[in-house]
């Protein structure tokens, strides 16, 4: 699977990879990401430690101290909240993680992650890094140490940025298809159990780069336009690793999971074949969800879905260049529902083309669909390079992607706003407690917990319906 680069001479090099992502709702996200980068590492010879800001017992002051690395690999998942009614910057943070890094170690410091990949330049403007990956990082952070081990120039290494001498920023082109997966994950023991008790459900990703071309979506941009697929057998075997580290449940992190209804039959057929016991949940989009792709994905291990739907009404799904019709989100989750898996929508109110009218339509469709939960968001974040970026033509008003970075802007179609479409979903929730807007209610964390303790995996979206229905019950008591 591996292309090796391996210098049997070269001495090793020490590299701490830092998660610096504190954020948690629903549930922290483990670093996938981090477990590519540390077995590509191992792979060429180098050491490699992990520090997580939500699990590490040590400072990261602490922890560069005593390993002392050579380089330090920090991982921006997120750049805010996207909350256009609560929004909350992470800017502060990765800066202030930076500067603290420089103040103990001279180490050469390196960003990446999904969030870096979107505002490369920007970020690295703002920070004291020396360099950033943008898209995957297994190649590039070792073509990176080994270009600078051997006194190479490390400029033509694809998706590098940099800092030039006159304060500029400099960045390679990325590869055009994007690259091809060259380890399996190289899970921390210590790191995968800290984050499953939390409630967290380690990922697993079958394929990278998405053909999709949705109005906001920053994935083509992160993982590139081009699919590449990974087979059924590597995925199994990848699941039986978790399984041995104890893993029972996990989450196929794929942008959307039947992109390719080949690949997605190949995958399903290979795990059901295996019959390993993992149990998994997905994204999918509700084009072509057949009954018979939904009874083998269920044999292959599926307990839930996630559908990136947006929205309900057709005029609405055309406008943020949705591949389906209102008609095929209710056959999909019909279909669901009989097959007694748990299924969500993730719904968008106010992008491109919304009205008061479409708002409507959604929330009555949305009334339609047995058992499933709801979670909604308002307005669409406006991130560089996407087709909603385009029509919004920052640059015509004087303005930059490092302005949409420092503070978080949102789109909103006119004349709705964010207030009037807050309060329009909070008077749904009130007689809906199936629905969530923002983050789940604070009780939910710890209901999770006790159940963790008692064994339960999965999402438990169900027990956020039954808190908030519970809560009402009580508020209408006291009154």
């Amino acid at each position: 699977m591996s292309q090796s680069l391996h210098n049997e001479a070269r001495p090793q090099t020490r590299v701490l990879l830092a998660n610096i992502n504190r954020y948690d709702q629903p549930y922290p996200v483990y670093p996938l990401s981090l477990a590519y980068l540390n077995a590509a590492l191992e792979e060429h010879g180098h050491g490699c430690r992990i520090w997580d800001a939500k699990t590490s017992v040590e400072s990261l002051e602490d922890v560069v101290r005593d390993y002392r690395p050579d380089y330090i690999g920090i991982s921006v998942r997120n750049v805010d909240n996207v909350q256009s009614h609560n929004p909350k910057s992470f800017m502060r943070e990765l800066i202030d993680y930076c500067q603290r890094v420089r103040r103990v170690s001279d180490g050469v410091i390196v960003l990446g992650g999904s969030g870096y990949s979107v505002f490369p330049r920007e970020l690295m403007a703002v920070s004291d890094a020396d360099y950033g990956v943008v898209g995957e990082g297994e190649r590039a952070l070792v073509q990176l140490i080994e270009a600078r081990t051997s006194g190479a120039d490390p400029r033509e290494i694809p998706g590098l940025v940099w800092k030039k001498p006159d304060g500029g920023v400099g960045m390679a082109p990325r590869s055009p298809n994007g690259e091809m997966f060259t380890v399996y994950p190289k899970h921390d023991d210590a790191l995968l159990n800290a984050y499953t008790s939390r409630g967290s459900i380690p990922g697993v990703q079958t394929q990278r780069g998405c053909p999709l071309r949705c109005t906001y979506c920053t994935y083509p941009l992160i993982e590139g336009k081009k699919s590449r697929f990974r087979g059924g057998e590597e995925i199994v075997d990848e699941m039986r690793r978790l399984l041995a580290q104890g893993v029972r449940y996990t989450f196929i992190v794929d942008s959307v999971f039947n992109t390719s209804r080949e690949h997605t039959m190949q995958v399903c057929e290979a795990l059901a074949a295996a019959r390993l016991g993992m149990e998994w949940g997905c994204f999918l989009r509700p084009r072509n969800v057949t009954r018979d792709l939904l009874v083998l994905m269920k044999q292959a291990g599926l307990k839930h879905v996630e559908f990136g739907s947006d929205s309900f009404s057709d005029r609405t799904l055309k406008h943020y260049a949705k591949s389906f019709t209102w008609d095929e989100v209710f056959k999909a989750s019909e279909l669901a529902h009989e097959l007694g898996l748990h299924y969500s929508h993730f719904l968008i109110f106010g992008g491109p083309g919304e009205t008061e009218d479409s708002v409507e339509e959604t929330l009555e469709h949305s009334m339609r669909l047995p058992g499933a939960y709801f979670f909604a968001t308002i307005g669409m974040r406006i991130y560089p390079d996407t087709p909603l970026w385009r029509h919004c033509a920052p640059e015509s008003k004087g303005e930059s992607p490092a302005d949409y970075l420092l503070e978080p802007r949102f789109y909103v179609e006119p004349p709705l706003t964010t207030p009037s479409l807050l309060a329009r979903i909070k008077k749904h929730q009130e007689t809906n407690d199936n629905w969530v807007l923002g983050d789940p209610p604070p009780a939910f964390a710890e209901t999770m917990d006790k159940l963790r303790q008692r064994g339960v995996v999965g999402p438990m979206w169900e027990y956020i319906e039954l808190l908030q229905r519970m809560a009402r019950k009580a508020a209408a008591a006291e009154a």
